[in-house]
């Protein structure tokens, strides 16, 4: 096991966060990938873990993609039904408790008040994207909630092109230190089990937080279901996790799509 991610850390995560398997990768085109072309192995052991120091050809939602170098954190958890409280049906809310996890994670990190959510998961600092997350539900043996997560770590992005700097953002940015990645993913995975217990019927209990770390609420935001466009002025989440926008002809929930401007 290399130093960035030692064995004792591997062994930790397995302890604390209860996790029966911890596959560890120099480099992975992408962990999700890698976990979906492998799940039937990965069913047998649940949860498990897949985590890369490197990862080039990352997915995020839709056709977007996610490049990871060194220093980054890039990992998929996959978990079955006895793994989460949450119901398979209701597997979608655990994409908003994933993000407010992270969030949560990367604040204790920081004296920054500059962190965002913007909906339905994606962590922003200082106004740029430092975190994307992909929920995904597949069937093995059972049904398996796969979260991909990658966040922009120690992988310094102060010598990125123009364009880059101005979407995007690592932590090191903000803070100057280098940070210990597999401390960041055991207090991320704990928060999530956590917050999991804390929401099973809803996420009521998350929107206090979210209210005040929304990146979108106020703000004249578009958004596109199929074809369908919906414009206004969002108005944060409610307690399923949708999506509130008032539009001059009334209020809309949004429960899936794409915010294409905000």
């Amino acid at each position: 096991m290399s130093d960035w991610f030692p064995e004792p850390a591997k062994r930790e995560i397995e302890r604390q966060a209860a996790f029966s398997l911890v596959d560890v990768f120099d480099e992975l085109p992408s962990t999700s990938d890698h976990a979906l072309a492998n799940l039937a192995a990965y069913s047998q052991r649940l949860p498990a873990l897949v985590v890369a120091r490197r990862q080039t050809k990352g997915r995020g939602r839709g056709s977007r993609s996610w490049f990871a170098g060194d220093g980054a954190l890039t990992f998929t958890a996959m978990l079955g039904t006895q793994d989460t409280p949450i119901e398979p049906c209701n597997w979608p809310r655990c994409s908003l408790i994933a993000g407010v996890a992270m969030c949560q994670t990367l604040e204790t990190l920081s004296q920054s008040e500059a962190f965002q959510l913007k909906w339905p998961n994606d962590v922003f600092l200082a106004g740029r994207k430092v975190c994307g997350i992909l929920v995904e539900k597949r069937d093995a043996a059972e049904p398996v909630l796969c979260v991909g997560i990658g966040v922009n770590v120690n992988n310094s992005l102060e010598d990125a092109p123009a364009d880059v700097q101005q979407r995007a953002i690592a932590l090191t940015d903000v803070t100057g230190v280098q940070h210990f990645l597999p401390e960041i993913l055991l207090d991320f995975l704990t928060r999530f089990q956590t917050l999991c217990m804390q929401n099973v019927d809803s996420l009521a209990g998350l929107l206090p937080y979210w209210q005040t770390h929304c990146l979108l609420t106020g703000r004249a935001i578009e958004t596109r279901q199929a074809d369908q466009t919906i414009s206004g002025e969002c108005r944060g989440i409610d307690a399923t996790g949708a999506l509130l926008v008032e539009t001059p002809a009334g209020s809309w929930q949004i429960v899936s799509g794409e915010i294409v401007r905000w």
